[in-house]
């Protein structure tokens, strides 16, 4: 009797390389190499990944990147010979030759605000920050001492930049090596936030040389993260909202960033759908907000 492998020798590459891009978990794809000589030709292939992180290391742990830390732990799940395990990120992406689509999944959220406040935030990047659309809000039932004010809601803001250009930073080792890349995702379990790289955004990381200089002085980066440039924030805000499921959201606030003098290729509403236009409540929310009063502020780089 046949086994399923055989069953397998019988499909041509394009039908196998489907199949391995709709598993696309690295976990599971290493695996597969070791099933056969044909399985481990054609799982590097694979055009669509996600690795799923399962614990985070601090970035400061014996001089270990916080990237490398994030795949050491995968690493640590992975049945295969120990003597042949790579020692770095890139050394592990480089036994994929094809990678077009790449999703990382991290454990939980980055931010840990004071309790009853909720944050969500979607960030674009190119060599460095291209927009961010955050949305926070305290739950009704904590009791709110400035119910959101203006340093609240800013604080809430800096937190969110502050976590997206660090998972932007961490990233720059396989962007940089990657060089069929066109889509990059890095969001968590939790939902909390997502950092995308699209096609453009990536060819423009490389061309800048990786993030070595800008404008000629300076780093980009900065303590493990990138320099966020000088941003004009458009804040909405409203003191509470009463959703259409009985829900109540104090604070409730929308803020949209940009970089100052950056050309804006996308309006608000369109930033906002692409980020929050499926979340459910979060969806009414934000476009509750979206017809209230706004008001600009603007912060230098950071």
């Amino acid at each position: 009797m046949a086994s399923w492998a055989d069953y397998f020798d019988l499909l041509p590459d394009p039908i196998f390389l489907l199949i391995l891009n709709r598993v696309s978990d690295i976990k599971t794809l290493l695996r597969c190499r070791s099933v056969s000589k044909r399985f481990n030709s054609l799982v590097p292939q694979a055009d669509s990944l996600l690795l799923r992180v399962d614990r985070v290391i601090s970035a400061s742990d014996d001089g270990v990147s916080f990237l490398s830390a994030l795949f050491k732990s995968l690493l640590d799940l992975i049945s295969v010979n120990p003597n042949r395990l790579p020692n770095s990120p890139s050394q592990i992406l480089r036994g994929f030759d094809a990678i077009r689509s790449l999703r990382i999944e991290l454990p939980s959220g980055d931010l840990r605000l004071e309790k009853g406040t909720s944050i969500k935030w979607f960030a674009r990047f190119g060599k460095t920050l291209e927009s961010c659309v955050i949305f926070a809000f305290r739950n009704g039932a904590e009791p709110s001492g400035d119910n959101g004010g203006l340093k609240t809601r800013v604080v809430w803001t800096i937190s969110a930049l502050i976590a997206a250009s660090a998972r932007h930073y961490m990233m720059a080792d396989v962007v940089s090596e990657q060089h069929f890349l066109s889509h990059l995702v890095v969001n968590d379990r939790e939902n909390e936030g997502t950092v995308v790289m699209d096609k453009d955004g990536l060819r423009e990381f490389r061309e800048s040389g990786g993030g070595e200089e800008i404008n000629g002085c300076g780093v980009w980066w900065r303590n493990n993260r990138t320099m966020v440039p000088a941003v004009a924030m458009r804040m909405r805000h409203e003191a509470k909202l009463e959703l259409s499921g009985g829900m109540e959201m104090e604070g409730a606030t929308l803020v949209i960033v940009r970089p100052v003098g950056g050309k804006e290729h996308s309006g608000d509403e369109w930033l906002v759908s692409e980020a929050f236009g499926e979340e459910g409540v979060y969806a009414e929310a934000v476009e509750r907000l979206l017809n209230s009063r706004s008001y600009i502020l603007e912060m230098n780089s950071f």
